[in-house]
């Protein structure tokens, strides 16, 4: 069955990050303001995008500057021509990279992710990623900011796996708060099979902590709000 949604309940790059860290074969339909375009994935590789007259990374490039639209996942074939063979997460990078640009020509300032301001910010992202971990009860921590880009991690497995978690279970979050104007999501626990993850939220990243089986949530929540402050 194929799944619907739009680009502000789940981000592309979430969209993509999740295809690819499952390792899907599927086709994803994009439509923004009568503009229409796809991204076209095969054993958790991006191997096929269009959009418009663009075809190949600038079409993704492309479609990940879209602000808004809906989207359709399908589970499909893998298309007749290869036009992507960059890795999935450079394209990711380089796509944020160039919107960071355009928003700074036209004069209009975004916040920038921790990781993309500087190395020293990079490197107190890493530092703090290790501090979480230490933390009783914590098994493992990643860092991820809000448009999905993994920033910093202390954890065993796929940190952009877990990241995508955290992310998604945040945004969505945050999303059903607004909508039923309750107060601000703070933290939140998921649970999948036996594994536990703790999810907080700050203003520019959500960190997501593995914890181990008789960690309490409550508490472990409590010591990592000192540390992120």
């Amino acid at each position: 069955m194929p799944i619907e949604g739009t680009l502000k309940e789940l981000s592309l790059t979430n969209i993509v990050q999740l295809n690819c860290t499952e390792m899907n074969t599927a086709t994803v339909s994009l439509t923004y303001e009568g503009r229409t375009g796809i991204i076209c994935f095969a054993d958790g590789a991006i191997v096929h995008a269009a959009a418009g007259d663009l075809v190949g990374e600038e079409a993704v490039y492309e479609l990940l500057s879209w602000p808004d639209g809906s989207f359709v996942v399908e589970a499909g074939t893998i298309p007749a021509e290869r036009t992507v063979s960059t890795h999935w997460n450079s394209l990711l990078l380089e796509g944020l990279h160039r919107i960071d640009e355009e928003q700074a020509s036209a004069e209009q300032p975004a916040e920038a992710s921790p990781a993309m301001e500087s190395p020293e910010a990079a490197d107190e992202m890493v530092t703090l990623a290790h501090e979480l971990s230490s933390v009783m009860g914590v098994e493992g921590s990643v860092i991820i900011s809000r448009d999905g880009i993994v920033l910093a991690s202390d954890i065993d497995g796929n940190p952009e796996k877990e990241g995508a978690v955290a992310v998604f279970v945040g945004n969505a979050a945050d999303e059903l708060g607004s909508t039923m104007s309750l107060t601000p999501f703070d933290w939140g626990l998921v649970t999948m099979g036996k594994d536990r993850m703790l999810i907080m939220e700050r203003p520019a990243f959500f960190a997501g902590l593995s914890l181990s089986e008789k960690a309490s949530p409550a508490l472990v929540s409590a010591e990592a709000a000192k540390i992120l402050g």
